[in-house]
């Protein structure tokens, strides 16, 4: 990736923003240059520099993730309707598309074809339910408890307030290089007095990596900060919608070098807890995140407290 100015990342991030809240929508080049103030042509270019790939193929990779996700956690939805719900106009063309990227259809990935990538099924569907039955059959004497990372007394729900937000955007893998992008936004906040005892700091995994290549992840490192705080274009702020989530913390908090332990957990909630749980998911995890400065080194300990998934009753 390339590193542009800090005015040029705020004006993209905030086209890539847009496009994650509307996938749906026709996403053309003139109409992402014009929320980024850039001309079409400067705006690709910037992009394409920023981000690794054109905006062309960009909206149609989050579109063909998203939709990966959905035929997998959206049992109910109709193949159909999950194309169109992030902008493919035909099932032919959501097809073709679909299995170019995943060497399967839409239905055959629904069916199980995702487990090539996916460490387990997701439990609600009716092939999965069989399966399930076949491995107790089989082994009656070591029936599986099905949650093995988490501790299902410590999983619960509550609601996030909303509040607005400075972030950065980390690209690549979800490990121990995170710390040198909340640096950024930390000491940004620091120096104006912004960092208190309360102040919550959230990190948004935006890609899943069973689904992304993991050059292709994104990372928000998100700081709460007072309403109208100014940034100008020294650094991207936003909102943070807040709402109800299912929330799991730890007993320790857990090095992002670590990231093996949190997709165990994040695989047992998706697969197991959300399918009996009476809730669907609604968007991305939000990690509750815990940062001590080292005063003789300087460094940043970043770590995370609990994981969380947005959700709504079914």
């Amino acid at each position: 990736m390339t590193e542009l100015d800090k005015e040029q990342r705020t004006r993209i991030g905030k086209v890539l923003e847009y496009i994650e809240n509307h996938l749906d929508q026709t996403l053309n080049l003139d109409n992402l240059a014009k929320r980024s103030t850039y001309s079409p042509s400067h705006f690709h270019r910037l992009f394409t520099e920023m981000i690794g790939e054109t905006p062309a193929n960009y909206v149609k990779r989050r579109r063909l993730e998203k939709a990966a996700h959905d035929l997998i956690y959206e049992p109910k939805l109709a193949v159909t309707e999950i194309g169109q719900r992030y902008g493919f106009t035909s099932l032919s063309y959501f097809t073709t598309a679909f299995t170019e990227r995943y060497q399967h259809s839409p239905r055959a990935w629904r069916e199980g074809a995702y487990l090539e990538k996916f460490p387990r099924r997701y439990l609600h569907s009716k092939k999965s339910k069989q399966n399930s039955r076949n491995e107790q059959e089989m082994n009656p004497e070591t029936r599986y408890t099905r949650f093995q990372w988490v501790d299902l007394s410590k999983v619960k729900t509550e609601m996030f307030p909303e509040g607005h937000i400075v972030l950065s955007h980390h690209f690549g893998p979800y490990t121990q290089e995170l710390a040198d992008t909340w640096e950024q936004i930390y000491r940004w906040a620091e120096a104006r007095e912004l960092i208190t005892k309360g102040t919550r700091l959230l990190g948004v995994p935006r890609n899943n990596p069973y689904i992304t290549p993991l050059d292709k992840c994104r990372y928000d490192c998100c700081i709460i900060v007072p309403s109208g705080t100014p940034t100008g274009n020294e650094v991207e702020s936003g909102s943070f919608q807040g709402g109800k989530f299912v929330v799991y913390e730890f007993d320790e908090p857990i090095e992002y070098s670590r990231r093996d332990i949190l997709i165990e957990c994040y695989s047992e909630l998706y697969s197991f807890w959300l399918p009996r749980s009476g809730y669907r998911y609604l968007g991305d995890p939000v990690e509750l995140v815990q940062i001590r400065p080292n005063s003789s080194t300087l460094d940043l300990d970043c770590r995370i407290t609990a994981i969380s998934l947005p959700i709504e009753p079914k």
